[in-house]
């Protein structure tokens, strides 16, 4: 797989990585993901199960702001892999403009529109 001038994956790099796909937690967003995470208690490391793949959000702290995609580890963030740069802009900002719910650190949850996009684009 080849990353694109940024060093990030595109949408057609993502669409081309079955590990990644089925990877996709479409509902974890940024609050969840920065819930502290703590491993003592059975359902403490279950939670973190659930949580460990990959996840899409809208950055803002760019401009554009733009639909990025994250691997999650067991432990923390492990790095952002991805950048969709093909998403109509119109979705972003509405996306931003009625927020799913606040943002945490300039980090923006995707909204159900955007979610079918990616499905569609996707192939999923």
């Amino acid at each position: 797989m080849q990353k694109g001038i940024t060093g990030m994956l595109g949408l057609s790099d993502i669409k081309s990585a079955p590990d990644i796909l089925s990877a996709i937690k479409w509902d974890v967003t940024p609050r969840i993901l920065m819930e502290p995470r703590f491993k003592s208690r059975p359902e403490d490391v279950e939670r973190l199960k659930e949580i460990v793949g990959y996840m899409f959000y809208i950055e803002t702290q760019c401009e554009p702001p733009a639909l990025i995609l994250m691997k999650v580890g067991r432990s923390d963030i492990e790095s952002t892999v991805g950048r969709i740069d093909e998403i109509p802009p119109e979705l972003i900002k509405r996306a931003i403009d009625n927020p799913v719910e606040r943002p945490v650190y300039g980090m923006y949850t995707i909204t159900d529109e955007i979610k079918e996009w990616l499905k569609k684009e996707l192939n999923i």
